[in-house]
């Protein structure tokens, strides 16, 4: 992926490569070695690189880890709550996606740190 112009490359097999923009990027999601990417189509995409490569290119964008197998774009959250047990964390991603995902105990500060204008503490 790439950060030209907010567009990410994404890598698909066979060697493709399809450019989005990042902003319509839901989620991401760890499938072994490759990534699912979420957009808003019914499928995702499968990018044949790992969650943390391409989590190397998109971090800068303010894409946040949310658990080892998850990472999202801040801008396509519409809640973060409790999960059904009451000892973890989970968001639901914006409509039409309306994917609720776990969020780790390490990672709820960082998530909720990307809210927070820059340079607030």
């Amino acid at each position: 992926m790439t950060l030209a112009s907010g567009k990410a490359l994404l890598h698909l097999a066979g060697r493709i490569r399809r450019v989005v923009n990042a902003d319509d990027i839901y989620s991401l999601e760890a499938q072994g070695d490759e990534t699912d990417v979420r957009l808003q189509a019914a499928r995702p995409l499968r990018d044949v690189r790992s969650l943390g490569e391409v989590l190397e290119e998109l971090g800068p964008l303010g894409f946040v880890r949310i658990h080892r197998n998850h990472a999202v774009h801040p801008g396509r959250v519409r809640e973060i709550r409790p999960d059904t047990t009451g000892s973890g964390w989970e968001v639901r991603l914006e409509p039409p996606v309306n994917l609720v995902l776990p969020v780790s105990r390490r990672s709820l500060t960082a998530l909720l740190k990307s809210y927070r204008p820059k340079g607030a503490p």
